[in-house]
């Protein structure tokens, strides 16, 4: 005679986005602390060599102006631009070269920060015209580069279980 076998059925994890901060308030992972204080939305820029810049047919420009802060006792590397994103409906945008004249760009930055150190810079973001700062959130992943595998979905994974911080792009 066959013997039975009865599993116990087990709950999937259901991974739910991370409730979005506010514009300026400061997050904590290990020793950097990550403010992202001010969003704007422009059809065009004046770049460091003072030329025009306009973008590509069905898009605007994202700023997204952060604040990093080193709180240890020891150098922190810089994250890298990847770890940044925007989100806007089922798609996820990375930032680009801005380089916006008399603004800090965060490309530009040093590879590490010291103790204490703190820094004030922009990211830049090509986002769909229809895009308003309301819809948008912005997004730090400090150990992904990536916060969806599937782009076909509005249900992002979130990195999947990695530490994901999120903030809303409008007031």
């Amino acid at each position: 005679m066959p013997a039975t076998v009865t599993a116990t059925p087990q709950a999937a994890e259901v991974t739910a986005p991370p409730m979005p901060s506010a514009s300026g308030d400061s997050i904590t992972w290990r020793d950097l602390q990550v403010t992202m204080s001010q969003t704007e939305l422009t059809w065009d820029f004046i770049n460091e060599y003072g030329s025009q810049r306009i973008p590509s047919a069905g898009t605007k420009f994202m700023w997204v102006r952060v604040q990093l802060k080193n709180w240890g006792e020891k150098e922190i590397d810089t994250p890298n631009p990847e770890h940044f994103s925007v989100l806007y409906a089922a798609a996820e945008f990375k930032p680009t070269y801005g380089h916006r004249q008399d603004y800090a760009d965060y490309t530009a930055l040093d590879d590490v920060l010291f103790p204490s150190q703190q820094v004030d810079t922009w990211l830049r973001f090509d986002v769909p015209a229809s895009a308003e700062l309301e819809d948008l959130r912005f997004v730090f992943l400090p150990d992904s580069s990536q916060v969806g595998v599937s782009f076909s979905s509005p249900n992002y994974p979130y990195a999947e279980g990695k530490p994901t911080f999120v903030w809303n792009c409008g007031t």
